[in-house]
């Protein structure tokens, strides 16, 4: 058997064929450039964040402070919130049970109600995500009822 024959029956590597012949290559960088674009979107959507919460810091220095906010309270199976009467929403976290309280002085015996004209004392969380889904930019602790 001469050597020419040898070299025949032994395939090519990737090494001996020109870039254009190398398999999978439009490929392959195509799969590159999709992880690499999806990374920057993400370090992207990950740093307006740390600015927003940064901002969000410096607006509010009072923040620690229970505010008064007048609005509705809504209560369902996934919900919790109260609107103010400027529109903004908030989720509610209501450890104390002040306002299963303040319902059931109001006359309410479900679980789930709607509660109008509810003054309440809160602390306002810094902006991000809350309540089921993250729904909520915003979340109030309450911490009292409001005198009328």
């Amino acid at each position: 058997m001469s050597i020419n024959k040898i070299s025949k029956n032994i395939p090519a590597t990737h090494d001996s064929l020109s870039p254009s012949e190398t398999p999978n290559r439009r490929g392959t960088l195509t799969k590159l450039f999709v992880i690499s674009a999806i990374g920057i979107g993400l370090s992207f959507f990950s740093n307006s964040k740390l600015v927003a919460n940064a901002m969000a810091d410096k607006v509010g220095q009072d923040s620690l402070k229970p505010q008064v906010i007048v609005g509705s309270v809504h209560k369902s199976l996934e919900q919790f919130s109260l609107t103010s009467e400027q529109g903004m929403q908030y989720h509610i976290s209501d450890p104390s049970n002040i306002l299963d309280d303040l319902a059931k002085k109001r006359g309410v015996v479900d679980s789930f109600y709607t509660l109008n004209r509810v003054r309440v004392k809160a602390i306002i969380s810094k902006a991000g995500n809350y309540g089921h889904m993250g729904f909520y930019e915003r979340q109030i602790n309450i911490v009292g009822i409001a005198d009328s």
